[in-house]
């Protein structure tokens, strides 16, 4: 792999990285407003959520493609890239995918956070419903959509 094909690479991943740091701040913001029981916060921020996991899958389809005009194969791994590189953009490629892999593990940890957080706090809702003598009823938001508490995976990175 050329010096110049790298630095395309290193440019490149700089900006797909970027996307990741973004989702940590949100989730990071996120877990403020779920500590915070600031529900309207929640229901309005879930279009810029939506609007992030669209720029990360976008972005990885960028990669595939642009990886591809490059000549590389698309299912290379980051350490198959960084071994083809050239001796003197090694160093940075590694702090590149060492950013890209500590998002990764930033968000799976917050997505985790946030879900158990909102567990224990409906779990605790729900004995104090039946502590005091009542069954739960149904549960609205203020714009009146039924609220309900899903289970399914945790957090979208396992599918990203």
């Amino acid at each position: 792999m050329t010096v110049q094909t790298t630095d395309k690479i290193i440019a490149f991943m700089e900006k797909y990285n970027a996307t990741y740091r973004d989702m940590v701040l949100y989730l990071t913001e996120k877990m403020a407003k779920v500590m915070d029981d600031d529900l309207l916060w929640l229901l309005e921020a879930v279009d810029d959520e939506q609007a992030l996991i669209m720029k990360i899958q976008s972005q990885e389809n960028t990669r595939v493609q642009y990886f591809s005009e490059l000549g590389i194969d698309e299912d290379i791994k980051a350490k198959e890239l960084i071994e083809k590189a050239p001796a003197e953009r090694k160093v940075k490629l590694q702090m590149i995918y060492d950013d890209l892999t500590g998002y990764i593990a930033r968000i799976r940890k917050l997505n985790d956070e946030i879900t158990e957080t909102v567990e224990k706090k409906l779990s605790v809702q729900e004995e104090l419903v039946r502590g005091a003598g009542m069954t739960m009823a149904e549960t609205y938001n203020g714009y009146g959509a039924k609220v309900k508490r899903t289970t399914g995976t945790k957090g979208f990175i396992g599918s990203v």
